[in-house]
């Protein structure tokens, strides 16, 4: 999950709206994926592009579950860590698709689809077989 320091608080609570606040950073503890989606949202009567991030994929499932005439997805990217990439930087990329299962210790596992074929799965079993995952379920 993303989190914020009081020192990095840009104005004041609400001064850009009713229950938002403006950081000038966030960060993150844990090396994990997240998503990076950019929308389309009516806001006060006009169409204005909205980046979200998005640290997981209930809530990344839940955006796309709102979908509306008032709220349109446009693009989505995942952001990975080097250990989830086989690289040695973290990549943002084009998300194709999000798959979750269960592994055979019944632990939620996400499968991600990049553009270019790569499939990066969120655990850090070394003899993981994607093909063993049960209750696969795509959310997008």
């Amino acid at each position: 999950m993303f989190r914020t320091q009081n020192s990095e608080i840009a104005g004041l609570p609400e001064m850009f709206g009713e229950g938002l606040t403006h950081w000038n950073s966030v960060s993150r503890v844990l090396a994990m994926h997240w998503y990076h989606v950019s929308v389309q949202e009516f806001h006060e009567g006009r169409l204005i592009t909205f980046v979200h991030m998005i640290n997981d994929e209930v809530r990344l499932n839940d955006l796309f579950t709102n979908q509306s005439q008032e709220l349109i997805v446009d693009d989505v990217q995942v952001v990975t860590p080097p250990w989830m990439n086989k690289s040695l930087n973290w990549k943002m990329e084009k998300l194709m698709s999000v798959s979750i299962g269960f592994d055979k210790n019944d632990v939620v596992v996400c499968l991600v689809e990049v553009e270019g074929g790569e499939v990066y799965s969120d655990t850090h079993d070394r003899n993981f077989d994607a093909s063993t995952l049960t209750d696969l379920r795509r959310i997008y």
